[in-house]
Order: C-alpha cells, then structure tokens, then sequence
C-alpha cells in the first residue's frame, strides 16, 4: 500500500482548518496505517518487530520534531499528503534511533513504560528499530514532486549518518573522556541536533527555498546544545560516574574533569547561551518557521530560571 493510498483526506484540503493537535492526531494514524502494512502479503502471521515499533510508539513523547514540522509546512502551504509524509520521517527516523539507543545504553524505563528491548528482547527491538528506519524512506515513494526525491534522500541519509556518528562519539566518551566544551557541543549537534533540524529542512526543501537550509541548521543546532545541556541537569544523578567512570556523555562531568569550580553554574551559563543563540537565529527564519522553536527554547530558559529559584 502506497503513502498516498493512506490518506483519508484529498490533498487539496486545507490543512491550516486543523489544529497542531488535530494533525498530530491524524499524524498518528497515518503511522500506524503505514506500518499495518509491513505484514501484508504474510497471512496468519505475526510481526514481531512492528508489535514492538507499535508498542514504542503507544507511549508518545512530547512530538518536538513533528510539530516543527507539521507548524512549518503551515507556514510553506505544503501540501497535506506531503506535510505528513515527511512529518511521519521526521517522527520515524527519532523514535528508530531511540529504540536503539535504548539498547546499547541499557536503560530499561522510557516514557514512563518499558524499553522495547526489556519488553521484546534485543534482537526484537534491533529490527524494531530497523523497521522504523526503513518505514521513513519507503514513505517517501509518495511525495507529489517525485524530482525533489533524490534532494529529500540525500538530506534524510546526512542527518541519519550525524545521528550515527554522534551516537559513536557518545559511545566513545566511555572509554576516553573528552576534555573539550567544544567536542561536546559538536556531539550533541550532531546527536540530537540533526533530528532536529530535519523536520523544518525537509520543509523547506518541498518549498524550493534551499537558500535557509544552513540558517535552520545552525539554528536547530545551538537548541540542541542547550537541550541537551538541560537535560543533563536534569540526569545528574541517573549520570554520576561509578567506578571513576560516568556512565554516559554529561556536561557536568565534563566541566568536573576540565577542573570547573562549579560545573552545575557552568553548565546552567552555557545551556542559556546555547538557548539565546537558538532564539536569535530562529528569529532569522523566514515565513514565521522560527517561532515553534523560539518557544520551545524560551520554555526551556524558563525551566533553568525556575530551577534556579528552587
């Protein structure tokens, strides 16, 4: 079954009648349609790997990557058929490499429930993650403009190989520390930054305005560096190192080793810098693409201030 056989409603419906929660309602079932299909052809049997994906999914984050999206391609007019499409990528490609992060970091608790490989197994939850995976490119066949493919391709394949790399980097920091705010700002840019420039990239990559790539890449770039930083603060306890080892890439460790006084005010000072070079250069967008972001970086400084205070 194609993309486009999915959608219930015609492409020429006006999406901007919609809510950003409505979409994301319709996002949802969208996805799930999609990957029902995985076992078609197959009678009478089960699909251990989209019962997990499925699983992953029921129990949804806050959705910051399909919002960016979905509140994007309002601002470009993108049609609806394809601003679900590349809103369903965005979503797909961020929960794969959640399902494998979660395997090799070995948590055993996300959103609240069971990680896929506590619930599954690993081997179930490796091809989980490998179905989401290839999901978010065969999505891709029912993009209207079929010549913007090999540019859509091309930018998913990118941001999936940074995500990869800043996984390895992470993964490094185990057996050698780094001892540079720099390298970790570039790991998390990479890690987290790349998914999350994707949704509004692939946006503009329908729109034909290519000139702002860059402009939201570094944009979605300085945000993840200050998400990533507040998130850290957050896991300073879950992250303390054992056995003279931190158990995964933390800012506050990394302050700590390069011999800060206080590492949490080091820390707080550059997750609010990263956020105000987020909220500056997302201001720079064109056609309003910057306000979703300039909120979620404000909420964030809002939190650090809140933290302080307490």
């Amino acid at each position: 079954m194609s993309a486009q056989a999915l959608v219930s409603l015609p492409n020429e419906f006006l999406a901007t009648e919609l809510s950003l929660d409505e979409l994301l309602n319709q996002l949802d079932d969208f996805v799930i349609k999609y990957l029902s299909t995985a076992s078609e052809g197959i009678p009478n049997t089960i699909n251990a790997a989209e019962c997990a994906a499925k699983y992953h999914l029921a129990t949804p984050g806050h959705k910051v990557r399909a919002r960016l999206c979905l509140a994007a391609c309002l601002e470009l007019n993108i049609k609806y058929n394809d601003m679900l499409i590349i809103s369903a990528v965005s979503e797909l490609l961020h929960n794969a490499s959640l399902i494998h992060d979660d395997i090799q970091d070995m948590d055993e608790m996300r959103r609240g429930e069971e990680t896929v490989w506590k619930r599954f197994g690993y081997n179930v939850a490796i091809c989980a993650g490998d179905l989401l995976l290839s999901s978010a490119y065969g999505l891709l066949a029912g993009i209207s403009e079929p010549k913007l493919l090999p540019k859509l391709i091309t930018l998913i394949s990118n941001r999936t190989s940074s995500v990869i790399k800043g996984q390895c980097d992470d993964i490094e920091y185990k057996n050698k520390p780094i001892n540079s705010i720099e390298n970790y700002k570039n790991i998390a840019k990479a890690k987290s930054g790349a998914l999350l420039g994707l949704p509004i990239e692939l946006a503009l990559t329908l729109a034909g305005q290519n000139e702002y790539l860059h402009l939201s890449q570094k944009a979605t770039g300085a945000f993840a560096v200050g998400y990533q930083v507040v998130d850290d603060l957050n896991d300073v306890a879950k992250d303390a190192p054992q056995n003279g080892r931190s158990k995964s890439l933390n800012i506050v460790f990394v302050l700590a080793d390069m011999h800060s006084i206080n590492p949490i005010a080091d820390a707080t000072h550059l997750a609010e810098q990263s956020l105000s070079e987020a909220v500056k250069l997302a201001e720079q967008l064109p056609h309003s693409l910057g306000i979703l972001l300039i909120s979620l970086a404000q909420q964030l400084q809002g939190q650090i201030k809140h933290d302080i205070a307490c």
